[in-house]
């Protein structure tokens, strides 16, 4: 039997997302930037994160098969901070957002900082999972000199 890894969450939430993705109506996400809106449909937004997902999930799927050890514990800080940081993109709007009229920056200021500090927090999980890698892949290659020069 398969041991579940938790880096299948990752290509549930990708999957669950392509759905919603389509299933979602014509809603549009308003981003104000100084004097300029930035008009994104959901479908879209919900198609991206979707594949964002999949990507790390493949990320993770090839360092499985080549048997390269990631620190557990921010293997999975990453992949479950990655899942709720975009649940925190996409539906503060879609909750609180009922109006027709073309929302102020401000009438959402409290939203949009959630937005922002889940983009960051995003980032920052995406870096820690670079940092991962490239301490994994120099442990490899310390324990593989370590055994060259023991034979």
């Amino acid at each position: 039997m398969m041991k579940f890894k938790a880096y299948y969450l990752l290509l549930i939430s990708s999957l669950i997302l392509l759905i919603l993705g389509f299933l979602v109506g014509e809603e549009t996400f308003d981003i104000n930037v100084h004097d300029t809106y930035y008009v994104i449909a959901n479908c879209h937004l919900y198609r991206l994160f979707s594949s964002l997902l999949f990507i790390i999930f493949i990320f993770y799927f090839l360092l499985n098969i080549i048997k390269i050890e990631l620190n557990k514990i921010i293997s999975k800080i990453h992949i479950f901070g990655t899942i709720i940081s975009i649940i925190l993109l996409i539906f503060p709007y879609s909750i609180f957002d009922r109006t027709k009229e073309f929302p102020l920056y401000d009438s959402f200021e409290y939203i949009n900082i959630v937005l922002t500090v889940s983009f960051l927090v995003l980032l920052f999980l995406q870096l820690l999972f670079l940092i991962n890698i490239v301490v994994s892949l120099i442990k490899k290659m310390k324990s593989f000199r370590a055994s060259r020069l023991h034979k």
